[in-house]
């Protein structure tokens, strides 16, 4: 890997590491979680129609297209997004990261009954298994140890963001592959703002006035940097150092976001945390192993957290 494409990387991965650590600021900000997705839904979708119109070239899809770029909207962006801002109300940016980790389980699991060519040999079926182990050792200290009701929800609330990123990105591979990477983002981000802002105007009750700074900050972040530059990242690492290379985004996003937890928000880093990612981390090594779809992390296209 060049120089350029390392820094690339690592960039990429500290900009979507640090994105549970800005969803988090968000919330104590001031901003409910459907508020939140919204304004960065909005920010990341003008950068990339800008970038967009300022290109050219491009050709919108088939009616049916259309209908499946809402869909792709709703199950990749609208509800992982806001399952993961508010399942941060209740536990650690950090468990976050890592029970987010999981995307390429659930997406060798939907795999293998909704695309052909993607069975789930026993390898895989190990893997996926370990990796759920890890996700029962998270959850085993606020279940079995001391039960937290409000935390489990909450890394219930991730884990169905999770399966939703990978529902996406099966999806996208089985029918939008004929749709460019960039236009596909910019036409889903917008959808996914349209599903989440009727719901933020009709069901919270967030005074935009009483938020702080730091939170518009955060919001803008996760729109313009989080969803917006990281998949211009992304699509560069793609061109330059193929598929396989960039989906190793996926290990090093957890390492970030734990990192980021302890230094800025003061999150402790439990050995039960570091049990799962290291179980996880396996489980999502046998299942991905001569991968033909990309281990969603990278997204069904990406993912941004």
């Amino acid at each position: 890997m060049k120089q350029r494409d390392l820094l690339l990387f690592v960039l990429l991965s500290a900009i979507w590491g640090s994105s549970f650590m800005f969803i988090k600021l968000g919330l104590l900000g001031g901003f409910d979680p459907l508020s939140l997705v919204s304004i960065r839904l909005f920010s990341g979708a003008l950068l990339i129609w800008i970038l967009l119109l300022r290109r050219g070239g491009w050709k919108l899809p088939d009616r049916r297209s259309w209908m499946l770029i809402a869909l792709l909207a709703f199950v990749n962006n609208a509800i992982p997004f806001t399952f993961i801002s508010w399942g941060e109300l209740h536990i650690d940016s950090g468990m976050a990261a890592i029970l987010n980790s999981t995307v390429p389980l659930f997406t060798v699991v939907l795999a293998h009954w909704a695309l052909a060519d993607e069975s789930l040999t026993w390898r895989r079926g190990v893997g996926v298994g370990l990796g759920f182990v890890g996700i029962l050792v998270l959850f085993a200290p606020d279940v079995v140890l001391d039960f937290n009701r409000e935390r489990v929800l909450g890394q219930l609330a991730v884990i169905v963001a999770s399966a939703g990123y990978a529902a996406g990105s099966v999806l996208a591979r089985r029918y939008l592959q004929h749709v460019s990477s960039l236009l596909l983002t910019a036409l889903q981000l917008s959808f996914a703002f349209f599903w989440v802002v009727g719901l933020a105007v009709g069901v919270e009750r967030t005074s935009l006035a009483a938020v702080t700074p730091l939170a518009w900050f955060s919001a803008v972040w996760l729109g313009v940097l989080g969803s917006g530059v990281a998949y211009l990242l992304f699509f560069q690492l793609l061109r330059s150092i193929g598929a396989t290379s960039t989906t190793m985004v996926t290990y090093v996003i957890p390492l970030f976001a734990l990192l980021i937890g302890a230094l800025f928000l003061s999150e402790s880093l439990q050995w039960p945390m570091l049990i799962a990612l290291g179980l996880i981390y396996a489980g999502v090594r046998l299942a991905t192993q001569h991968p033909t779809l990309p281990p969603a992390a990278t997204r069904e296209q990406p993912r941004s957290v």
